[in-house]
């Protein structure tokens, strides 16, 4: 199964392969960016309460990455973050199977938070899947985050999304695979 990855740092990745958070350097711009994104779930501004709240959600949250089943197709789409990554950002995919026969993932959870935003927007609605057969390959509503009760939230409140939890906390090289090449656009500044 493959499983799919946007992102503005290909360059670096196909170099390094692909690193979680607890393989980055906290005090690097970057890292503190992705971070802090977590402020409020984590209710604090504060980088280790926000490392402490990541790791007491599930074990190895920190060696994890966030991986989607399925592209967005390139349209136009009412939340522009979306808009910017499917004319802007790479794509990358790993086989998921080949991953977990390696040992390279040790564990799969799932953040869904479709109703769960509406209600309290700090809650992280994610559950453990315990077989690759239990990931719900039913295809994404991409349109679903512009709608009005979303479009404030990033996209990934209405994208079912997955935590691939990383035995050593980075994917090698040779198991990323580019599936989409945007670093002509983002050198032009297109944006479609």
């Amino acid at each position: 199964m493959k499983v799919y990855l946007y992102t503005f740092a290909y360059d670096k990745i196909k170099e390094e392969g692909y690193k979680s958070l607890a393989m980055l350097d906290k005090d690097n711009e970057v890292t503190k960016e992705r971070l802090l994104v977590h402020r409020s779930s984590a209710k604090s501004e504060n980088l280790d309460d926000i490392i402490a709240y990541l790791e007491q959600t599930f074990k190895g949250r920190l060696r994890s990455i966030c991986v989607v089943t399925e592209m967005a197709p390139i349209e136009e789409y009412k939340h522009p973050y979306l808009n910017n990554l499917v004319r802007q950002a790479d794509v990358i995919s790993f086989d998921l199977n080949k991953l977990i026969e390696d040992g390279i993932v040790e564990a799969i959870y799932c953040k869904d938070l479709r109703e769960s935003i509406l209600k309290d927007s700090s809650f992280e609605n994610i559950y453990k899947i315990d077989d690759i057969k239990d990931i719900d390959l039913t295809p994404y509503d991409w349109h679903l985050c512009g709608n009005d009760e979303y479009i404030k939230y990033s996209p990934w409140a209405t994208i079912k999304h997955y935590f691939l939890v990383l035995t050593k906390g980075y994917i090698p090289t040779e198991y990323i695979t580019l599936e989409v090449d945007n670093s002509k656009a983002r050198a032009n500044g297109h944006t479609n």
